[in-house]
């Protein structure tokens, strides 16, 4: 064996002093620099959704980094119905679905245990500011919801949202509901089946609603929503109780980017015109909120099992659970003062208000009295419109739990009510 030399052994100091010192130099190009933030990994959630502008604030909060910030990132499905989306969920096939609330009760009854995970929005007050209506060719016969009994409308899923509030809306219009005929179509063919006189009418939401009108001058002949109540709800965000049991914290994140995906397309109108094809950007859009109201989801639940689409009322507590919907409220509220001396009324949903749920209010006080006033008082709230004068006013209002009175301040004894949030 060949003995080294102290000058070879020199050499071969030097050789891996300098392999020592390149290497430690390496180690520390790539590794990250001291007290540098670790970038955790995304949580990929799977989301399954339609086709229709309703599902695009998701598409504005990824693009916004709202998912991100939460830890998400989102993969998305699309598919033609929401109950194919039901179905989907149901196979494992997706996380969370975008899905119509008559959908969810279906999947509930009839033992796919759903659970909301977060709202995401409601119909307009009219036929006029409406994203979802029956459409009928300009040409058509049919000019008022009367003239639909004995036609085919085209529906995106049977026994699904459309049917029930079509068939509810005729009702309340003194349509026979059952004389209909609904035929169950994807979206994107509606159009060309009622040129085609496929079907009578077709029931539609944007973008297809404005590309109805606009480019094949079609006409409104009715609004379902608007016709069983101003901001009536629609859909939201849905997932298997399991799965939501099994992701807790993924779930509460989804919900929080949600939240402020809804907020911020409501208040943004122009960014999510800007998702929309060309052509289309001048639509009707839904009324985005994370907020949900309960005692009209309980209205919309009687419909469905009115008209056969679910066999008994979903156990709301379990659908619609605590996390989503405590504290946050949506809805309309209508106070009516005189003309009689001793009327006063505060309704919701055409009932008188004895307990509603805390959120935010649109009040409308039709003041029909020169001798009464509307004077609202509760937790934060003391709001009151001028004895003297008559006229319609307005306000928003945030309410909070507790006990709120409502009364006339005229002299001598006065008309009076109260109702509880709770």
């Amino acid at each position: 064996m060949r003995r080294l030399s102290s000058g070879s052994h020199t050499r071969r100091a030097r050789v891996l002093a300098a392999v020592v010192a390149v290497g430690g130099a390496l180690v520390v190009l790539s590794s990250p620099a001291a007290g540098a933030p670790q970038r955790a990994a995304l949580t990929t959630v799977t989301v399954d959704t339609l086709p229709i502008a309703n599902g695009l604030p998701l598409d504005l909060g990824i693009t916004k980094g709202f998912f991100s910030a939460h830890g998400i990132e989102i993969k998305k499905q699309t598919l033609q119905s929401g109950n194919d989306i039901i179905l989907a969920l149901a196979n494992h096939n997706g996380d969370i679905g975008y899905v119509g609330y008559v959908p969810m009760m279906i999947g509930r009854t009839q033992g796919i245990p759903m659970t909301l995970v977060a709202g995401s929005e409601v119909e307009g007050t009219s036929i006029t500011d409406n994203w979802q209506n029956i459409l009928v060719k300009g040409s058509s016969a049919i000019r008022t919801p009367a003239d639909l009994a004995g036609k085919t409308i085209a529906v995106n899923a049977l026994k699904g949202v459309g049917e029930v509030v079509i068939k509810a809306a005729l009702k309340k219009d003194g349509v026979d509901p059952n004389a209909v005929h609904l035929l169950a179509l994807p979206f994107p063919s509606m159009r060309s089946a009622l040129t085609n006189g496929q079907v009578d009418a077709i029931w539609v939401p944007e973008p297809f609603l404005s590309q109805g009108l606009n480019l094949d001058g079609d006409r409104i002949v009715m609004a379902p929503g608007p016709t069983l109540g101003k901001f009536f709800p629609n859909g939201g965000y849905a997932a298997l109780h399991d799965w939501v049991a099994a992701n807790a914290a993924v779930a509460k994140n989804f919900k929080a980017a949600i939240d402020e995906s809804l907020t911020y397309a409501q208040s943004h109108p122009d960014e999510i015109r800007g998702l929309l094809p060309a052509g289309t950007q001048n639509v009707r859009l839904p009324v985005w909120t994370p907020n949900i109201d309960r005692k009209q989801l309980l209205t919309l639940a009687k419909y469905a099992k009115e008209f056969g689409v679910i066999d008994s009322l979903p156990n709301f507590t379990q659908l619609f659970p605590s996390a989503v919907r405590s504290g946050f409220a949506i809805g309309l509220l209508e106070a009516a003062v005189g003309p009689a001396k001793s009327s006063i009324i505060l309704k919701q949903a055409g009932s008188r208000a004895r307990r509603i749920d805390p959120g935010s209010y649109l009040i409308i006080v039709k003041d029909n009295s020169k001798s009464l006033n509307f004077h609202l008082k509760g937790p934060g709230v003391n709001k009151s419109t001028s004895v003297s004068k008559t006229g319609v006013v307005r306000w928003r209002l945030k309410l909070g739990a507790g006990l709120y009175t409502y009364r006339s301040d005229g002299r001598g004894k006065q008309p009076r009510g109260a109702f509880t949030v709770a």
